[in-house]
């Protein structure tokens, strides 16, 4: 089940395997420099999605793909370098001094877990919460990088003031525009 919501979609999985198909279909159609942000509580299938966004990254052994709470950072072969990272174990301060602007936004495509404890916002990343619903059934809130921001407002309304300020004066070729 999939429906809209106010700047993304709201998914509903049925099963790992379906939070796994989810991911690379999302994955797919996502350009290099990419970045996922991945949130939810323990247990609520982040690293299953992280294994299809991999495959849909390019991974051909998604099955390779696992928690990379001890190492921190675990790097796979696609399309471009796959930068899987789980914050998990880390504070704020720990999440600092990793060094993470080179990998976020970088040549390749990032997926974290944990984001939550990101220090700084990443522009532009797709960021998607995780929520058990009892069972297998997971809800995924999918929201694009640019959710939350101030749109810019179209200035038409100046404009048209504007040349209704302006009179030509004089006729033909030679003519000019002045503003009263």
């Amino acid at each position: 089940m999939r429906r809209r919501a106010p700047g993304g979609c709201v998914v509903l999985s049925r099963s790992a395997s379906e939070t796994e198909a989810i991911g690379e279909r999302l994955a797919r159609d996502l350009p290099a420099g990419s970045v996922v942000l991945l949130r939810g509580r323990l247990g609520t299938g982040k690293t299953t999605l992280a294994r299809g966004l991999a495959r849909g990254f390019g991974l051909e052994d998604a099955g390779a793909v696992s928690s990379p709470s001890f190492t921190l950072v675990n790097v796979y072969p696609g399309r471009w370098p796959i930068h899987h990272v789980d914050l998990y174990r880390l504070d704020r301060r720990g999440v600092a001094s990793l060094g993470l602007e080179e990998i976020l936004g970088g040549k390749g495509v990032a997926i974290v877990e944990w984001s939550e404890r990101l220090p700084f916002p990443v522009p532009d990343a797709l960021d998607i919460e995780l929520e058990d619903a009892g069972g297998d059934d997971r809800v995924l809130r999918i929201r694009s990088g640019d959710f939350g921001k101030e749109k810019p407002r179209r200035r038409t309304s100046n404009r048209r003031a504007s040349r209704r300020r302006e009179t030509v004066v004089g006729r033909g070729p030679s003519s000019r525009r002045r503003k009263r």
